[in-house]
């Protein structure tokens, strides 16, 4: 009886090792890599500077440097760091254009979108929970 319960408990500490090393290997989304998604698999994420983020769009490892956001569904308006510009993508239909800065006040689609500065952002968004 006793060789078996050592059997026993031996399988649950392999199981609990091989168990422990696959999700080691996993992806990046388990144990986070510095980015958080916003909706659709756009993400925010946090570079070198702890003060700076990237927006990225899906499947992709580089974007812009971001220095406001803001994300009414389903937009998500963002302007690169020192830009006169911003970029509005339609994360339902995968539209990205950019607007001037004049537009985006003039516009009542986007003057209504309240937009922060990254790092506030970034701290509204969870880690492993999408926005919409």
């Amino acid at each position: 009886m006793y060789r078996c319960g050592n059997l026993f408990r031996n399988f649950w500490r392999i199981a609990f090792l091989a168990l422990f090393v696959c999700l080691c290997s996993c992806d990046d989304y388990l144990f986070g890599s510095g980015s958080k998604e916003i909706a659709h698999r756009y993400r925010l994420k946090r570079i070198g500077n702890p003060s700076q983020f990237v927006l990225l769009a899906p499947y992709d490892t580089g974007g812009l440097i971001i220095e406001e956001i803001g994300w009414p569904k389903p937009f998500i308006l963002a302007r690169a760091f020192g830009s006169q510009y911003w970029d509005r993508i339609d994360s339902d239909h995968a539209e990205h254009i950019r607007i001037s800065d004049a537009e985006r006040r003039l516009d009542q689609r986007y003057r209504s979108i309240p937009v922060e500065n990254a790092e506030a952002a970034w701290n509204h968004l969870k880690r492993h929970k999408r926005m919409w």
